[in-house]
């Protein structure tokens, strides 16, 4: 008996010590699957800041860039109401010119060119009511051909306008008119030079 005792206790000896490796192992198992789960949990956390870090940027990006464009654009309108200011001022500036001893010889330069562009021959010149003394005064008296008729129109802008005697050809040489064939280069000019 004394033996199964004795084998009793070495199997329950040698079962408490299989299970206190057992139990060893499992808990350093334990702790290598906590220490893995940690730093996968620590790669995916700096995955996830690294995303969002690139996240944040392009948007800090976007911003600037959406921000730089409302910038040139609010420069680029507020370039265009100068421009169009000084457009206003010239216009002004056309309109007070009728007053000036330079306007006869400008009248009579357009006329020209007017007659000029239309090939000469029978031509009528249409000038504003307001131009009448000047136009019956000096001009008609400067410009002998009477090939040439003038007649009084009702438009009120500075110059005259040109027209062949069937119509077919006009030359309008209205400040107007002139302004308008020039106001895209003339913009542009104005739009380098400012700052």
């Amino acid at each position: 008996m004394e033996d199964a005792q004795e084998i009793c206790k070495r199997i329950i000896d040698d079962a408490s010590s299989q299970a206190d490796t057992m139990l060893s192992n499992a808990n350093k198992e334990k702790s290598r699957m906590i220490e893995e789960a940690n730093l996968e949990a620590d790669a995916k956390r700096k995955d996830i800041l690294k995303n969002s870090e690139l996240g944040t940027e392009k948007t800090r990006q976007k911003i600037f860039s959406t921000l730089n464009l409302e910038k040139k654009k609010l420069f680029l309108e507020e370039k265009g109401r100068f421009i169009e200011a000084v457009f206003e001022k010239v216009r002004l500036a056309a309109e007070e010119f009728r007053e000036n001893p330079g306007y006869k010889a400008f009248l009579e330069k357009a006329i020209k060119e007017g007659i000029d562009v239309i090939g000469g021959g029978e031509a009528e010149v249409l000038y504003s009511t307001m131009d009448e003394r000047i136009i019956k005064d000096d001009i008609m008296k400067n410009i002998k051909d009477s090939a040439i008729q003038f007649k009084k129109s009702d438009f009120k802008d500075i110059g005259v306008i040109v027209r062949s005697k069937d119509s077919r050809l006009i030359y309008d040489n209205t400040f107007s008119a002139r302004f308008k064939r020039m106001r895209d280069e003339i913009y542009m000019e104005l739009l380098k030079g400012v700052s």
